[in-house]
């Protein structure tokens, strides 16, 4: 809309302000003059009008008892009549306002009803006894002077109000004025304003294309900027023998620090990352241009243009993974990420869309290959992808169609040299492919949030089959750190040991320390809702995570599982068999069982049993198997446990 439409607008407004205000006075002016009206005749008219009635009413009765009448019964019954109706609206309508002012003129109007009552026997005789309608007057009279004084207390009383309306309208019609009034300076002020506001819109939009192509909170352009410098450099792109490349970068652990540190420490981290990329990534390098860009969240884009050889993306990229690999310093705290980069070039035809999407993937599987690296982007990468997308179509398939089942792998009670429990283990049974290993799948039901309820199936699997074995043992599932999160985990656990009818401290629930890297305080409340069912709680791969010590401090677990990395290397490596030792004896002095996981050779089972371990896990005692092949005994399995 121009400024010229948007004066023209607001004159056309004040003009209809003032039209209405003119028109809400002459309407007050009119409704003025009929409320005067009907408050000067509808109470003073009533009470006029019953006082005629009476006067007429006694000219019939007493020109009757003369003998000398000019009317006859029917009349003096019609006037009668007449006169009760007129009594009884006098109790009626407006009326009453008169009588909560003077409650004596009630007193007037029930002596009134009273003696029309006594008189109305004697009318209707009177063509038989002449002499009744004496008797009648004589009734009838004594209300000639109460009801003169109520017609003149009637007119009084609308007198009043109409003083008093008239005053009400006086004062509406003055606001309704000042009202008109106001808006026609605020029209004014308006108009004035306007102007300002136009001399200012230009500054305003600089400032919002500024906003539009600059990321807000670290300064650096977003992805509408880069997208539009792919672009061009794509339809600009000769046959130089130069080319373009886009690298995505993803910081690795940021979640962790904003559940840890909080969103503001976290948002100050995406500063300081920014801060260090500018250091480390110069805008231009003899031809070559580069463009750092923030995606959002935790997502940095880089734009090269006029580079020879992949080998320049490759130099940079391993110049920004160990420039973040240093420590930040943000609000007093020392925080480690990294960060994993996909690198596209624009070899051939491609669009940018193509080329982001490429770097999409080539981040994928760096970050599938552990993080803290980079990749480019390979064409069969897009195969692997269609693979997964395949993969997630067949996993939620596969829930409907009963694919999954439980294997369980035992726990063995180093001591008493028995059976414990059992961990149950996720298998799925693909229709054409066979057995799917879980490193396959279990990431993508993660991924996908299958993991909720399919978890949920994986308790309630676990405790049925449970509930048919000895009562002495146990069954331990494990919880990702996305089902944990879910709100309905608790009456998931609930609801599984009500159907299945097994006794809670029977059920161990196996939980890893990145579970706890979440809001600690929900985390805990959640484990204590767990706990309070009656089931044990059991820490899984205790030592791998951040700060191991601390959560056995915040929540009471049941159990330790040692990580079988440590197990595994604990002949050649001191340090590992320090750490078994220390865990072991951490446990005992907490009064907590210590599960040594990965045991697969008799020495490791002599190892941990003399580092104190408790209970022991692994292949040494028996691959997962179905439960329609579990046997419950050490003396069945296909090793004997053998003590030293």
């Amino acid at each position: 809309m121009s400024l010229r439409t948007f004066k023209t607008v607001i004159a056309l407004v004040i003009g209809g302000f003032l039209i209405a205000a003119v028109y809400i006075s002459v309407l007050v002016v009119q409704r003025q003059g009929a409320l005067r009206q009907i408050s000067v005749y509808n109470p003073a008219w009533e009470a006029g009008q019953a006082t005629s009635e009476f006067m007429r009413l006694e000219q019939r009765l007493a020109e009757f008892a003369s003998g000398k009448s000019r009317f006859d019964k029917d009349e003096i019954l019609l006037r009668y009549d007449i006169l009760l109706g007129r009594a009884q609206i006098l109790n009626e309508g407006s009326f009453k306002d008169l009588l909560q002012v003077n409650p004596e003129h009630g007193e007037t109007l029930v002596e009134f009803q009273e003696r029309l009552a006594a008189v109305q026997p004697l009318i209707e005789e009177i063509d038989r006894r002449p002499e009744a309608a004496q008797e009648a007057l004589e009734i009838l009279s004594p209300l000639e002077g109460p009801l003169a004084q109520l017609a003149s207390a009637s007119h009084n009383h609308g007198a009043a109000l109409v003083q008093k309306d008239q005053q009400e309208l006086i004062r509406l019609h003055w606001a309704f004025s000042g009202i008109a009034a106001s808006l026609i300076l605020i029209g004014i002020v308006l108009i004035i304003l306007l102007n300002r506001h136009n001399r200012l819109l230009g500054h305003a939009h600089e400032e919002l294309h500024v906003l539009a192509h600059q990321d807000a909170l670290t300064g650096l352009p977003n992805r509408v900027v880069l997208r539009n410098q792919l672009e061009q450099a794509l339809s600009s792109k000769r046959s130089s023998g130069r080319t373009i490349a886009v690298s995505y970068l993803d910081l690795d652990h940021f979640k962790d620090v904003n559940d840890s540190f909080g969103h503001e420490t976290g948002d100050e981290l995406l500063k300081a990352v920014a801060e260090r990329l500018r250091d480390c990534i110069p805008a231009s390098e003899g031809q070559v241009r580069n463009l750092i860009s923030r995606f959002g969240g935790d997502e940095f884009a880089i734009l090269q243009t006029g580079i020879r050889r992949p080998d320049e993306s490759a130099a940079l990229a391993s110049r920004i993974v160990e420039a973040l690999r240093e420590p930040f310093s943000v609000n007093g705290q020392e925080i480690f990420i990294g960060t994993s980069i996909g690198i596209a070039l624009a070899q051939g035809p491609v669009t940018s869309s193509q080329i982001l999407k490429h770097a999409d993937m080539a981040l994928y599987h760096a970050k599938a290959d552990g993080r803290g690296t980079f990749r480019f982007f390979e064409p069969d990468m897009d195969a692997q992808l269609q693979a997964r997308r395949a993969l997630e179509v067949n996993l939620r398939k596969a829930m409907g169609a009963g694919e999954f089942e439980l294997f369980y792998q035992p726990q063995i009670n180093i001591g008493a040299n028995e059976i414990g429990g059992y961990e149950a283990l996720l298998r799925w049974h693909h229709p054409e492919r066979g057995l799917v290993p879980p490193g396959e799948f279990i990431p993508v039901i993660e991924n996908t949030g299958l993991i909720v309820p399919l978890g949920d199936w994986v308790i309630e699997q676990a405790c049925r089959e449970a509930a048919g074995w000895p009562r002495n043992i146990h069954v331990a599932v494990n919880l990702s750190p996305v089902q944990f999160r879910s709100r309905g985990l608790v009456q998931s656990v609930s609801r599984a040991l009500a159907e299945s009818g097994l006794a809670p401290e029977r059920l161990e629930l196996e939980i890893t320390e990145s579970v706890l890297l979440q809001d600690n305080e929900m985390t805990v409340s959640t484990l204590h809702q767990l706990r309070r069912l009656g089931v044990r709680i059991a820490m899984d791969d205790f030592g791998t995570g951040y700060s191991s010590l601390s959560y056995l401090r915040s929540f009471p677990f049941d159990k330790i599982k040692i990580d079988q990395s440590f197990v595994r290397e604990m002949s050649q490596r001191a340090d590992c068999l320090a750490i078994v030792q220390s865990v072991a004896n951490l446990g005992r002095s907490l009064g907590m069982p210590t599960v040594a996981e990965g045991v697969e050779t008799e020495d490791q089972l002599r190892q941990i049993q003399a580092a104190g371990c408790t209970d022991a896990q692994g292949y040494y005692f028996g691959r997962p198997k179905p439960p329609q092949e579990l046997v419950h005994t050490l003396a069945a399995l296909k090793h004997t446990v053998k003590v030293a």
